[in-house]
C-alpha cells in the first residue's frame, strides 16, 4: 500500500511538471491565417522568408523566433517581445518596433528604413550593416551593439544610450544625436558630416580618422575621447568640453572650425 501511495505521488508530482515554455501552435495558425496576432505567444516560432507586410504583432512574445529573410514592412512590433529574434537580412522598413524589447536580437543586413525604434531596448543585438536610414531610435537602448558600416541617414537618435556601441564605418550624414550618450564608443573612420550632436556625451570614445564636417558639436563632451586625424571641417565646436590643445594637435579642421576659446586646430590637407 505504501509503496502505491509512493508511485501516485511520484506520477502526481510529474503530472504537474511544467513544460518546456514554447510557442503557441493555435497562435501561429492564427497569425498565418489573419496576418495578426496582437499579444499572442509566438517563441520559438519559424517565419522565416514569410511575407507578412503590415503586420500587427503588437505586445506579442516573439523571443528566439526565427525570422530570417522575413517580410515585415510596415509591421506592428510596438512593445513586443523580441530578445534574441533571428532577424538577419529582414525587411522592417517602416515597421513600428517603439518600446519592443530587442536585446541580443539579430538583425545583421535587415532592412529597416523609416522603421520606429523609439525607446526600444537593443542593448548588445547584432545590426552590422543594416540599412536604418532615417530610422527613429530616439531614446532607445542600444549599449554595446554590433553596427559596424551601418546606414544611419538621417536618422533620429536624440538622447539614446549608445555606450560602447561599435559604429566603425557607419554612415551617420545627417543624423539627429542631441543629448546621444557615445560613452567608449567606437565610431573610427565613421561619416559624420552635417550631424547634429549638441550636447552629445563622448567621452572615452575613440573617433580615430572621424569624419564632422559641418557637424554641430555645441556643449559636446570629449573627455578622454581619442580624436586623431578626425575632421572637423566647418564644426562647430562652441562651449565643447575635454579638449586641448594636445588633443586638437592631432585633428584638422578649416577656416569655417569653430573651437571654445584658447584653441586652435590644423588645417586639414586636401
Amino acid at each position: 500500500m505504501r509503496k502505491f501511495a509512493a508511485l501516485a505521488a511520484c506520477a502526481a508530482a510529474l503530472s504537474f511538471t511544467a513544460p518546456a515554455s514554447a510557442m503557441d501552435s493555435k497562435d501561429l495558425a492564427t497569425f498565418k491565417a489573419k496576418n495578426a496576432c496582437s499579444k499572442c505567444d509566438l517563441k520559438r516560432a519559424s517565419i522565416s522568408r514569410g511575407q507578412h507586410e503590415n503586420a500587427n504583432l503588437s505586445r506579442a512574445t516573439l523571443r528566439d523566433i526565427d525570422a530570417k529573410e522575413v517580410n515585415l514592412r510596415n509591421a506592428d512590433l510596438s512593445q513586443s517581445d523580441m530578445r534574441r529574434a533571428d532577424l538577419e537580412k529582414a525587411d522592417l522598413s517602416g515597421a513600428n518596433m517603439s518600446r519592443a524589447n530587442a536585446a541580443g536580437a539579430d538583425f545583421e543586413k535587415a532592412m529597416l528604413a523609416k522603421a520606429n525604434f523609439s525607446q526600444a531596448d537593443l542593448a548588445e543585438a547584432d545590426m552590422e550593416k543594416a540599412d536604418m536610414t532615417g530610422i527613429n531610435l530616439s531614446g532607445a537602448i542600444m549599449t554595446n551593439v554590433l553596427a559596424k558600416r551601418v546606414k544611419l541617414i538621417g536618422a533620429n537618435m536624440t538622447k539614446a544610450d549608445m555606450e560602447r556601441i561599435r559604429l566603425e564605418r557607419a554612415d551617420l550624414t545627417s543624423a539627429g544625436m542631441q543629448r546621444v550618450n557615445l560613452k567608449y564608443a567606437d565610431l573610427e573612420r565613421a561619416i559624420l558630416r552635417n550631424a547634429d550632436m549638441k550636447d552629445a556625451n563622448m567621452e572615452g570614445a575613440r573617433l580615430t580618422r572621424a569624419d564632422f564636417t559641418g557637424a554641430a558639436l555645441q556643449d559636446a563632451r570629449f573627455d578622454d575621447a581619442l580624436i586623431r586625424l578626425a575632421n572637423f571641417s566647418g564644426a562647430d565646436l562652441t562651449d565643447a568640453s575635454g579638449l586641448d590643445q594636445e588633443m586638437l594637435n592631432l585633428a584638422c579642421g578649416d577656416a569655417k572650425t569653430k573651437l571654445p576659446s584658447g584653441l586652435k586646430i590644423p588645417m586639414c590637407v586636401k
